[in-house]
């Protein structure tokens, strides 16, 4: 039993070191429970279970292989997957996205007959840029819409000109891709119960108003949960409880440092200009991935639009800036060699990061 414990622990290596660090910064100040952002948490819980749900019933691959059977060149299935992948990462987040799509594009790839390497590095990327879009299409968005209770509006002004520059880069990039006619026969998904998938359409939509501070998350959750466990019980052992367990820990750390003077002091003489809070919270983003990232970052500096452009940009760059390059990646070496996937992905992603990067902080000193 404890190897196994051990080997998730080594599987989740994120939530173990939030939780080593929440305890060890516990022995210097006393941890407060008013630390932890129960909206964050709640919401996120009903985002996965209705994304879950979704899942469940084929509704996602459903409208992937659709759009698919409509195309049959690879130049083709790479702008229609980019943007499919885009639109699902805004509304779903961009893991579940990619869980959706990636092996969707693997069978048909092996159906066609082709190397889907480059396809599925552009979606990744799509998923991560698209996903910015929303206050709901990632944890760190979430988290970050929460934290600093940016407004809505404020919100689509800061983070759109970032996604409409990412898009467009990606959809040039992919006119390099080959157009070569390719006969492709993909099984079409029948859908099962028509009126569950539509329930869970209307909570998808409550949950959305929640976020948007239109609903009561309190009031939402009760309503989602009972909801899942009566339709389809089995979903609630597969929400990401690690990443619920990882953003709990994070809330205690950041809480308990922000509270020692002398990190307070260190960080904020760090972080004490945009450009900075920028290029710290994407640099970091590179080294333990844009969600903790967002969290770390925002217990010491209010520059929140330049925060929520940094993990943003940071998503891009290796594969640990997010999760959802590490989801893909492991999706794809499952069937085919990762050489040429690791080398154009780390070329896509770097030259993505640097040019996008560069833009920004053109924008920010101006």
């Amino acid at each position: 039993m404890f190897r196994a414990i051990r080997n998730r622990l080594k599987e989740e290596i994120v939530f173990a070191v939030a939780t080593i660090l929440a305890a060890v910064t516990c022995f210097f100040v006393k941890p407060s429970i008013h630390a932890i952002d129960t909206k964050v948490i709640f919401s996120l819980l009903n985002l996965m279970l209705i994304s879950l749900a979704f899942e469940e019933h084929k509704l996602l691959d459903g409208i992937s292989v659709y759009i698919l059977s409509k195309v049959r060149s690879e130049k083709n299935i790479g702008l229609v997957m980019i943007l499919t992948t885009a639109v699902l990462g805004m509304l779903l987040t961009n893991d579940v996205a990619l869980l959706t799509v990636v092996p969707v594009t693997i069978t048909m790839a092996r159906k066609a007959g082709f190397d889907p390497f480059k396809v599925i590095v552009l979606e990744t990327a799509a998923a991560n840029i698209g996903s910015s879009l929303t206050p709901f299409g990632n944890p760190q968005n979430l988290y970050l819409y929460n934290f600093f209770g940016i407004d809505t509006k404020e919100f689509f002004a800061v983070i759109a000109p970032f996604v409409i520059a990412g898009m467009n880069a990606l959809i040039l990039i992919n006119t390099r891709s080959p157009n070569k006619s390719m006969d492709i026969n993909l099984s079409k998904v029948s859908l099962k119960n028509a009126k569950r998938i539509a329930y869970y359409a209307v909570l998808f939509v409550l949950v959305v108003l929640s976020v948007l501070r239109l609903l009561d998350y309190r009031i939402i959750t009760p309503i989602v949960v009972v909801s899942v466990m009566i339709l389809d019980l089995r979903l609630i052992k597969k929400a990401d409880y690690y990443l619920l367990g990882t953003f709990v820990s994070f809330f205690i750390f950041i809480d308990n440092v922000t509270r020692l003077e002398t990190v307070n002091t260190f960080a904020g003489s760090i972080l004490n200009s945009p450009a900075k809070v920028f290029s710290v919270s994407a640099l970091l983003s590179q080294i333990i991935s844009n969600v903790p990232a967002a969290i770390l970052v925002s217990g010491f500096t209010g520059f929140y639009r330049e925060l929520l452009l940094g993990v943003s940009v940071g998503g891009l760059g290796t594969l640990i800036a997010s999760l959802a390059n590490l989801i893909s990646y492991k999706i794809y070496c499952k069937s085919f060699d990762t050489k040429k996937y690791n080398a154009y992905f780390h070329k896509l992603n770097f030259s993505l990061f640097i040019v996008l990067s560069v833009l920004i902080l053109i924008l920010i000193n101006i």
